[in-house]
């Protein structure tokens, strides 16, 4: 079974993937919910921007990154890559790499560099430079916590052949879908100074946060000017940065980008207001709210849906983690009847969650690909509303029967037991917690009785992807890419992040095992258009089967001082800096 895993997996703990976009079908211009997205314009160079981060980086190394702040500072602001995505567009564009020719066969791909590239010493960026990159990725004394597996196809690594100092070939061990995955995790590491650490086996101890920063040289728009661990890092701008503006001025305009750690909502939206934090991404709904009734120089940002979703499942797996068997139980039978899930999907108001429990802040959704996601949702899907004379329906058909009151009516399947479950919520997600008490009752008009349970974070993933010890959980899919190889830890039977029943060894039924098919064909299909019709497939089953119940993709709303100019947030992560090379200060 093939199984294509892109953009570094395994960064993030509960993220499937964390920046992977595909080139598939146009998509529309991005827009947002409340305001208007500012089309670029060339800036005025100069001054200092302050961005809120929740908590510190760990390391300047980006081959080392593991954690967000990480993952920001290391892979956006201070590396550049071979190409880049651009989230107005949401396609690929060149980057360190003019051009990128593929193979017809899929399996080489031609890169040629920007002639005069530097790094921030002034030393030429050279091919060298990336194929010793990609052998720090490899290494396994580097040990490279997420770009490792990331930049491997089934567990083989990718071959760099030298042509010149400008031109590089990759070939891969087998065919893919899309060079651009791993053309965008791939950037430029001076090999001038990390080989000899490369070769000590002590690469992954280099560029610390403690590091001098006179000893960090880096490819990115910015370079590391000071930092106060677990409080702010200072990176200023790097004079030898490859990119000009229309007019020929050299970017990044800025002259200092301050990353400042804010942990806590409330201090947040206090340092917001006084001026000392110019952007802050993902605030709370209430700060949103109060910034779009006030007046002053702090705008909110309603992006719309994200890409992450909110959904339930119920477990569908046969035996407990320590072999408990489930599947003799009366609850088993319930889930595993698709019929069952599809009455409890019909039952749930999913408008009402998104406009009003969550104050507008919400889309629903009906697959478990989000809206945010132009390229590779399949706009066919069903979007039915709440039905509960469906649901009522589908409940009869598959044996159940209701007793009691009409308006308080208790549902009993065919063995005469009462149906009812606990739902487990995350106990630190309020948006969750109220998702449930409205699906609580939305199943209450059913006969359904079911529990709401929160739980912490962490007993919550030891639950659905170890001990298998719980009923339905209610949680979802956090990506923050829109490739359809991302999916990949969610949609194939034998991964970890096959919610419902993790890490089979061979598919429970026909269509787990269909899906695993139709992935392994799309994750080859270099026709995009080809491409999409199979992961529609996919999705129309998914839909169909509902081993997952989609309710709402939650907005991103990000914060920025009026001052900030060319600001164009995406809810695509790294939402509000992606294109930090161009933010400058309004005069």
């Amino acid at each position: 079974m093939r199984k294509e895993i892109i953009s570094f997996v395994a960064a993030f703990a509960s993220f499937v993937s964390l920046f992977a976009a595909g080139c598939g079908p146009a998509a529309e211009p991005p827009k947002t919910a409340n305001n208007k997205i500012e089309e670029r314009i060339s800036g005025k160079s100069g001054g200092t921007l302050t961005v809120r981060l929740t908590s510190a980086p760990k390391t300047f190394n980006y081959v080392m990154g593991a954690d967000e702040p990480s993952i920001v500072t290391t892979l956006f602001l201070l590396t550049s890559r071979l190409i880049e995505f651009d989230h107005r567009s949401q396609k690929y564009v060149p980057a360190l790499a003019e051009s990128w020719t593929a193979s017809a066969d899929g399996k080489t791909v031609d890169v040629k560099l920007r002639d005069g590239l530097k790094f921030s010493d002034e030393q030429p960026i050279k091919s060298d430079d990336i194929i010793f990159t990609l052998a720090a990725i490899y290494d396994e004394k580097t040990d490279s916590p997420a770009f490792r597996d990331a930049m491997q196809v089934n567990g083989k690594e990718i071959e760099a052949k030298k042509i010149d100092d400008t031109r590089f070939q990759l070939v891969f061990p087998e065919q893919v879908a899309s060079f651009e995955n791993y053309l965008d995790n791939l950037g430029a590491m001076p090999k001038h100074l990390l080989e000899a650490d490369l070769k000590a086996g002590k690469f992954a101890e280099a560029w610390k946060l403690t590091s001098d920063p006179n000893t960090i040289v880096t490819s990115g728009a910015f370079a590391v000017e000071s930092a106060t661990p677990g409080e702010r890092v200072t990176l200023k701008r790097n004079p030898h940065y490859y990119k000009k503006d229309e007019n020929g001025t050299p970017l990044p305009y800025l002259e200092k980008l301050v990353l400042e750690v804010v942990a806590d909502a409330n201090n947040t939206f206090a340092s917001l207001n006084q001026g000392t934090i110019d952007i802050a991404d993902r605030i709370r709904g209430t700060d949103f709210a109060a910034l779009s009734s006030q007046a002053g120089s702090v705008r909110g940002y309603d992006l719309g849906p994200g890409l992450g979703t909110d959904h339930i499942w119920f477990n569908l797996n046969k035996a407990t983690g320590d072999g408990k068997p489930l599947n003799n139980t009366p609850k088993y039978k319930w889930f595993n009847n698709k019929i069952f899930r599809q009455a409890v999907s019909a039952a749930i108001d999913r408008k009402t969650i998104s406009d009003i429990t969550l104050k507008g802040l919400a889309t629903p959704i009906y697959g478990f690909v989000s809206p945010a996601n132009r390229v590779w949702i399949n706009k066919d899907l069903p979007k039915p509303a709440q039905d509960l004379e469906k649901a009522k329906t589908l409940l009869d058909q598959a044996g159940f029967k209701r007793q009691g009151n009409p308006d308080a009516p208790e549902l009993f399947d065919s063995e005469n037991n009462r149906v009812e479950f606990t739902l487990i919520v995350p106990a630190e997600n309020e948006q969750r917690k109220l998702i449930a008490a409205v699906v609580q009752e939305d199943l209450a008009k059913l006969g359904i009785k079911m529990q709401v349970a929160p739980v912490e974070n962490q007993g919550v993933t030891e639950r659905w992807s170890k001990t298998f010890d719980y009923d339905a959980l209610l949680f979802g899919l956090s990506v923050t890419g829109i490739e359809p190889s991302s999916y990949a830890n969610f949609l194939l039977s034998g991964a970890s992040v096959h919610q419902w029943h993790p890490s089979q060894k061979t598919p429970a039924t026909e269509w787990e095992a269909k899906i695993d098919k139709l992935f392994a064909e799309q994750a080859g299909e270099r026709d995009s258009a080809k491409r999409a019709v199979i992961f529609n497939e996919i999705q129309s089953i998914i839909t169909d089967e509902s081993p997952i119940i989609p309710i709402t993709a939650r907005h991103i709303t990000t914060a920025a001082n009026a001052r900030v100019g060319n600001y164009a947030p995406s809810s695509i992560f790294p939402f509000s800096i992606w294109n930090a090379d161009e933010l400058f200060i309004r005069q």
